[in-house]
């Protein structure tokens, strides 16, 4: 695999993660009486997940599924946490902790999974 093509992959998993937290942070803002466009809003919200969706998948084709989803997921999760906090929610300690825990995990998961260049075919 070479370079240009892995770093495809990981902006594509970047976008991913961005279209993701784009898509919540406008479903939360869509809803309940305070909302300018709920309809627009709610639109919004699943092209943004659908075509997150779709990058990920993309992403997975050269990136190991597992460090993809832990990192779609688990990034998405912290960048979600610092959205609502910039809308008013609480940051306490222990959400501050749990965080740290979701990135070291995406981390540990990252360095356990094997990252040679051998395919499934060459493999015995």
């Amino acid at each position: 695999m070479s370079d240009s093509t892995l770093s495809r992959a990981w902006l594509a998993l970047v976008c991913a993660i961005v279209l993701e937290v784009a898509g919540t942070t406008i479903m939360k803002g869509s809803q309940g009486a305070a909302a300018l466009w709920p309809v627009a809003g709610f639109a919004t919200m699943i092209v943004c997940v659908t075509v997150s969706y779709w990058l990920l998948a993309k992403a997975a084709q050269r990136i190991p599924i597992g460090v993809a989803y832990a990192c779609w997921e688990g990034l998405g999760l912290a960048l979600i946490t610092l959205c609502s906090v910039l809308l008013g929610e609480a940051l306490t300690l222990r959400r501050l902790l749990a965080l740290l825990a979701v990135l070291a995990g995406i981390l540990c998961i990252h360095w356990g999974t094997g990252h040679g260049d051998s395919t499934p075919e060459a493999r015995p």
